[in-house]
């Protein structure tokens, strides 16, 4: 007993703890896996939400949907010895297109919404389309960094500029170092920035939950080529703060013509 307590207090005061903190669907888990094999003695952690009262919610109703979280990193742990004790910590968060990011939680759930998994799904897409609009929460990635990560780290992303074009940007503030990812940069800018910001060598990038083969990539391919928005929803999602900070005006007008059709 005494052994196992001293490797818990070890781990906990080891090196600079890293939280991998960011909305869902936007490669996250990659990130995380990735970086627990190169720093296997640091305290790594992978959450989309630091508050507790919340993360308790979401177990419970995933469970009860017959679902398995994304997500189960000790938040109360993470409160315990890090946040309460102001230890300084890094964080990793990654942004991607807010359409394109919700289609994937949207198939992520897909049990949720839709009462069966994408394999066994036998109905029309049009019928996806309706269940898509009347149930996913699409407000989520344009007021993730507000609602979270202002809320959970105390750092405020939008009161720091940021330029499209380079795509990312590391920001201190006070105990907290945060790299800010647009999750479409290629691998190897992925792999150069993470390597640095974390102070490791050789890093490497896994990818992890890709849909690559079977029914439901088939699925999921046709349903993006499918569906179709109308203009007071793309104007209301590339309007947003979020779009408008981390987008350029060319790559928001490229994805209204986009999901326009």
């Amino acid at each position: 007993m005494l052994l196992k307590k001293a490797i818990k207090l070890k781990f906990w005061s080891a090196k600079t703890p890293v939280l991998i903190h960011t909305m869902g669907k936007v490669g996250s888990l990659s990130v995380y896996f990735s970086l627990k094999k190169h720093l296997p003695i640091t305290p790594i952690f992978h959450t989309h939400s630091l508050n507790k009262e919340e993360i308790k919610k979401d177990v419970s109703y995933c469970f009860s949907n017959g679902v398995y979280p994304g997500s189960r990193s000790p938040v109360f742990l993470i409160h315990k010895h890090i946040i309460n004790k102001q230890k300084p910590f890094k964080v990793i968060t990654l942004f991607r297109d807010p359409i394109d990011r919700n289609i994937s939680a949207f198939f992520d759930a897909f049990k949720i919404y839709v009462g069966v998994s994408p394999e066994l799904y036998i109905g029309d897409l049009e019928n996806l389309t309706q269940l898509f609009f009347k149930h996913l929460p699409y407000k989520y990635p344009l007021q993730w960094y507000d609602d979270y990560m202002l809320k959970d780290t105390g750092i405020n992303v939008y009161s720091h500029s940021f330029n499209p074009e380079i795509g990312w940007k590391i920001i201190n503030n006070n105990n907290v170092k945060t790299l800010l990812i647009n999750c479409y940069l290629n691998d190897a800018v992925k792999e150069d920035l993470i390597e640095e910001f974390c102070g490791i060598s050789n890093f490497k990038l896994s990818n992890t939950n890709v849909r690559s083969e079977g029914n439901a990539s088939v699925l999921y391919k046709d349903f993006k080529n499918y569906i179709k928005f109308p203009e007071h929803y793309l104007n209301e999602v590339y309007n947003s703060k979020y779009a408008l900070h981390f987008f350029s005006e060319e790559e928001r007008a490229s994805a209204i013509q986009k999901w326009s059709k």
